[in-house]
Formats: structure tokens, sequence, C-alpha cells
């Protein structure tokens, strides 16, 4: 199965450094892997760093490497710039931020997900969420997305989602960059109202997600485009935000009980050419709670 991967950056070397090797180690028996890098004009010694990359693993067999550097109108719109890109023969696609990473294995398991369940157009898979010197903070299981809550919960997140490619290409669905922190919920909730057939597998470990304190979420630009969306929305839609997002987590802890609690995880560290294993002191699916893995 090959996988065409999309990542957009901007200044964020050090960190799409780890998301670059996260993604590499993935090609193996089973799955072949593109990954196209969209990068938005970086004065961080970015382009040069990726023209190195691609020079050094230009023959690794079930890997290949591209990337840009040219301006952009913003992430989302380097994704889209990135998707137009796709190989026509890639059998499914995802966006990884340059600040996340995949977890081991993570698209053999995606494959296999797609091979038993063949029908699926959307596997949805389990992330953990770190801190910015990548400490466990939760893990979040994912949940069959309904439309009603979709509304006004981003019930999928990006790093997560996987695409098949034919289903990606006829539904036309993209990134809304009219949007600069809210087009996730918007083309999610796109997604959803377009019937596509998802396929939940909550055993399945796919990436980390990292708080850096500066993820677009928690901006002051995310708050005045939330505000206007709620506007926007009928009054009975809005109004019912408030038990979307209760069901929405209370549906995430039921899936997380009737699952193995995870004991470790493993990713890249700055300047490491190899993954660090971390262990988990206290699993918990609540991000409420501050838990802190034990020293790798």
């Amino acid at each position: 199965m090959k996988f065409y991967i999309v990542t957009p950056t901007f200044n964020a070397l050090s960190w799409l450094q780890r998301c670059i090797r996260s993604v590499e180690d993935q090609a193996g028996e089973g799955v072949e892997v593109h990954h196209h890098v969209q990068d938005g004009g970086s004065a961080d010694g970015t382009p040069a760093w990726l023209a190195d990359w691609q020079r050094a693993h230009q023959d690794i067999p079930g890997y290949t490497f591209t990337y840009e550097s040219a301006k952009d109108a913003g992430m989302y719109d380097a994704i889209n710039l990135a998707w137009e890109k796709m190989p026509s023969d890639a059998s499914v696609t995802a966006h990884l931020n340059s600040d996340e990473q995949y977890l081991p294995g993570a698209l053999k398991g995606v494959a296999a997900a797609f091979e038993t369940h063949a029908r699926a157009e959307i596997v949805l898979g389990t992330y953990v969420i770190v801190d910015a010197e990548s400490r466990y903070i939760c893990h979040r299981r994912p949940v069959q997305p309904a439309r009603w809550r979709s509304q006004t919960v981003c019930e999928i997140i990006t790093c997560s989602c996987f695409h098949k490619a034919d289903a990606f290409r006829r539904h036309g669905i993209r990134f809304d960059t009219r949007y600069r922190a809210l087009a996730d919920l918007v083309f999610y909730r796109d997604i959803v109202n377009s019937k596509l057939r998802f396929c939940v597998q909550p055993g399945l470990f796919t990436s980390s997600f990292t708080v850096t304190g500066d993820n677009l979420a928690w901006t002051d630009r995310s708050q005045r485009e939330w505000d206007n969306e709620m506007k926007a929305l009928p009054w009975y839609v809005s109004g019912r935000h408030g038990v979307a997002y209760r069901v929405n987590n209370l549906l995430r802890r039921i899936a997380d009980a009737r699952c193995e609690a995870p004991h470790s995880y493993s990713i890249y560290m700055p300047g490491g050419e190899t993954r660090e294993e971390r262990a988990i002191q206290c699993p918990t699916a609540h991000w409420g709670m501050r838990t802190v893995s034990s020293e790798p």
C-alpha cells in the first residue's frame, strides 16, 4: 500500500527533522511512503536541510521524499498545495504537521485496517499528546463521528486520520484558507457531512501530537474565528455545543476503558537519529490531568 503524506512547515526545522524521520522509518514490508514537505520559504536553514535529506535518501527502498520551498498563504494553503501534487498511484493520504510524529508501525497498522475493512474510506487511530519536552500528557481514542456533534466539535485530529486516496480525490474537500485557526473544524465537518465510511481503530496508536504552547487552537485569532462561526450557525446548533462536547468526551472515555492502557511510546528527540522509548507512569484519556512520563 502506497501512502502519500504531506507536511506543511515554516521556520520549524528542529521539529521538522523529527517529523520527517518518523515518516521515513515507516517504509517496510507492505508499506511504501512518499513524503512531501511544503515549506513556506523558511529562513532557518530548512530548504538546505531538506535538499540534503532528499539527496541522502533517494535510494531508500519503499521511500520517496520531495519538497517545495515557496511562499504560501499559511499552513492550510500549504497543505492544499501539497495535496495537488499527490501521485496517481497513491492508495492512502494524510497530513502530519511538523511538530507531530508517527509512532512505530503506524502506517503498517493503517494499511492492515484498510485491507481488513475494504469498504472503509477513512481510518481513525489513537494519538498520544505530549508537551514541548515530549513528556506524556494523555492519549485520545477515536470515536465514530456524528453529524450533529461535528457541527461544533472537531471530533477528528489530523495526525491520526488517514484518507483512502480515491475517495479523497472524488469528494474534493480541502481546507478553507479563509480560516487561520478553525479550518480543521470546518474541514472535518464537511468530511462527516459527506457521509464517508469511517473505520475507527481505538487500539491502533498512530501518532504523537505536541502541545508546544504556540498551537493555533489557543490563539486570539482562533477565539475570534470561533465566535464568528458560532454566530453564523443556527441557534439550535450553536446552543447544543456544550452537550456535543461532553458527549464526545464521554465516548472517548468509554472507548479508552475498553482498550488496554498504553505503557510507553517511542519518538524522536531533538538532534536524535533514532527513537527514544519513554515509559508512561499514569495512562489517562483525561487531558486535564497533568501526567509526566518517566525518564527514558
